[in-house]
Parts: structure tokens; sequence; C-alpha cells
């Protein structure tokens, strides 16, 4: 009896060039879902691309999670041995860091650096080795962080009119003072020069070797004020990675709550709580997105509704006689929520191949730029098979909802009473 339907309701669509208010109407209902779906898909896609693009560029120079303890200095190797005993599953690399401020001073002019002291295991936390220009006799990261080499941002090189190779005048504060504040001046050479990409760390960030702050600072050398924390991949499955795109806590946030209850004196926080408002915004801009451009798709697929009614009054003598023969009001309803759900799936697959199509282009090709306002210089697109699956499976259940309607009403047509007059 299912095949009967689809057979039925294939006829019924084959035929459609006999009635031009059907044929237009649903040229009109195909359009409709087609660009809906198109618009939804191809919003998720540069939404998702926002998302992930500014996610990796603050990556760029915060690790996954951070442990740190106000005030006070944490002891590195005692925290990382108990880590890597409790957590080997979980954690793959751990990093210490401290940051502090200090006055350049070129060509009479002065101006506050933070410089940042990591050691040799911060290029697993984090990417900020592919971020810096090397110099070509450079063979390795550690090579640029030894004896008192420092690594500035671009834009503070273009401040001060710096080259790889050249001097620079570090005034660090020394401690004890009371009354006024003495500066005792340290000669570094520039080993390397980052690009971020955001303004913030471009131009008043510096990185230097852990035991180099130290030195400066006359600090204890197994303190530090932070420890970074990178945590091991895992295969996530097709429906996990469907779930986490509507999930509020994920795979990242359940290891960094482990690690709250486990070490209770520690403060362990998210890189994403360092930037609350970005992370929540980006998240909200894609949910809410989706839902906006979702009603619209299912103004589109209301047209169905319209397209069904015109069919089942047109049908009404088809639908009397098969009624007469014994086919029952549910393989009735099928022939009708076949006619409509045909329409959705191939009008919403059109638009998900389209949306690829562009998607594609604006990942492959970024021509399109944005202003200095955004974090990014172009329109970014990250295509993920599950937002696919998540908005096909949205507008065929907004399609399936539009076809039942009027196929419901299919039983309410009175055998006899039509069969009579018509």
């Amino acid at each position: 009896m299912n095949n009967l339907s689809s057979q039925l309701a294939s006829k019924y669509l084959k035929f459609k060039h006999k009635d031009r208010n059907i044929s237009l109407m649903i040229k009109v209902c195909f359009l409709g879902i087609l660009i809906g779906t198109f618009s939804l898909m191809l919003t998720l896609i540069i939404m998702n691309g926002f998302e992930k693009v500014i996610h990796e560029k603050m990556q760029g120079i915060n690790a996954q999670a951070i442990i740190y303890s106000p005030g006070q200095q944490i002891d590195l190797q005692g925290v990382k041995t108990y880590l890597k005993k409790k957590f080997p599953d979980k954690i793959k690399a751990i990093s210490g860091s401290s940051t502090r401020q200090v006055l350049i001073d070129k060509n009479k002019s002065q101006s506050v650096l933070f410089i940042k002291g990591i050691d040799s295991d911060q290029k697993k936390v984090t990417n900020i080795p592919s971020k810096i220009e090397i110099p070509k006799n450079s063979k390795s990261f550690n090579e640029l962080l030894s004896d008192n080499k420092i690594i500035i941002g671009i834009k503070t090189a273009q401040n001060y009119n710096l080259k790889l190779g050249d001097t620079l005048n570090l005034l660090i504060p020394k401690p004890g003072g009371k009354n006024k504040i003495t500066l005792k001046r340290k000669k570094v050479v520039i080993s390397g020069i980052f690009k971020i990409g955001l303004e913030e760390y471009d131009n008043n960030f510096a990185f230097c070797s852990l035991k180099l702050l130290q030195n400066l600072f006359k600090e204890n050398p197994q303190g530090v004020d932070q420890i970074n924390l990178k945590f091991q991949k895992t295969q996530k499955n097709l429906k996990q990675k469907i779930i986490n795109f509507f999930s509020i806590k994920n795979y990242e946030q359940k290891i960094i709550d482990e690690l709250k209850n486990d070490m209770p004196n520690l403060y362990v926080t998210s890189w994403k709580e360092l930037y609350p408002a970005l992370v929540a915004s980006l998240k909200l801009e894609k949910y809410v997105m989706f839902f906006i451009l979702a009603l619209i798709t299912l103004v589109a697929c209301m047209t169905m509704v319209s397209l069904l009614f015109m069919y089942i009054q047109q049908k009404r003598r088809d639908i009397a006689i098969l009624k007469s023969m014994g086919l029952a009001d549910k393989n009735i309803r099928s022939i009708f929520l076949n006619i409509g759900l045909k329409i959705t799936f191939w009008a919403s697959a059109l638009g998900l191949g389209l949306a690829a199509i562009a998607g594609f282009l604006l990942e492959k090709y970024p021509f399109i730029d944005l202003p200095d306002v955004y974090y990014v210089s172009y329109l970014p697109a990250r295509m993920d098979l599950e937002i696919f699956i998540v908005v096909f499976i949205c507008t065929m259940l907004l399609g399936f909802f539009a076809t039942w309607i009027p196929a419901r009403r299919t039983k309410r047509i009175n055998i006899a009473q039509v069969l009579r007059q018509e």
C-alpha cells in the first residue's frame, strides 16, 4: 500500500502541467523552501566560521585551560607531576608561564609592555610558534627563547622600527622601593616577531623564556603565575557532534569541572572565560540566526498548506473512488504526505547543495573583506557535516508538519456526496 501511495503521488506530480495553478504553486513552494534552506545553511556556515576563526585566534596565545592562584605563585613541577598521574588520558601537554610589566626604552620614547615568560612546552599548548616570523639561521622555537632573547609583536616592531636581531632596552622596576620606583635597564635581542591578528596582543605583548623573566624580577625558579593545559582530542561520532551543536557544556568544560573538584585550592578556568562577552555573543548570534531563519523556512513551508489544499480539492473524485475501492484513510493521507515530502526533500537538498558550493568558495577564496572593527579581516566560512544534517532534519520536520495539516482533511471527504455530485 505504501508503494501505491508513493506511485500515485509521483503521478500527481508528473501531471501537474495539466493545471497551471497547481504547477505555479509547486514552483513557488519549491523555490520558497530552496531559498529558505539555502539562507539558513549559508548563514550557519558563516556564523560557524566566525566562531571557529576567532576561537583559533584567541588560542594563539591562550591555552585550553588555565590553572592559577590569585596573589601567589604555583609550584610548576609539583602540579605537573600530580596532573600527569591523576589525568594521564585527558591532559596532553602542560606548560608554565608568568606575565610582568616592563617599560620599552627606544629613541628616547617609553611605553608599557606586557612580557610573558614561557617554557619550552608552550608550543605544545598553544599555536604561538606558527605566528612567529623566525630568522633563517634559527633552527628551533627554543632557540628563539635562549639567553636574553625576546619575541615582540608586529605592531610593536612597526611602532619602534625594530627588525630581527635588533637590540632593545627594557626598564624593569626594582623591588623594595617605598617612596619612589627605581628602574634597572636590561638589554635584550629581538629573536622573533609574531602576528596574531589581535591589536591588544600585537601591540602590547612580548614573549621571553621563563628563566629570563625570573632572573629579571628575581623570582623563585620553581614558581609560575599560571599553568596552561592542552587536553587530549577525542574522536566524536556524528551523534555527539549534533548534540554538541546545541549543547551548553562541551567536552572541554567537563574536564575543567573535574579539575576544579579535584583541586579546590586552585582556580581552574577555560580560555573562553577570559573573554566571556565575546564567546557568549558568538554563540548567541549563531543560535538566534538559526531560529530566525528557521522561522523564515517555516513560512516557506506554509505554502505547502495552500498547495495541498488545492490538490485535495482537485482530486476529491479520485479520493472518493479510492475510498470506495477499499483504500484506507491512512493510505490516502500518505499520497499527499508523499507529495509534500518529495517537494521538501528535493528543495532542501538543492538548497543545501548550493549553500555547500557558496561555503566552499568563501572558505577557499576569502574575497569579501571586513572592516577593522571585526576580529577577522575577511568573511570566514567553515562547513561541518553536523550542521548540514541539523538543517536538513529541521527543514524536513517543518515540511512534514506543513504537509500533515491538509493531509488529515482527506478523511472528511464524504464518498457518497462526491460520487453523486461530481
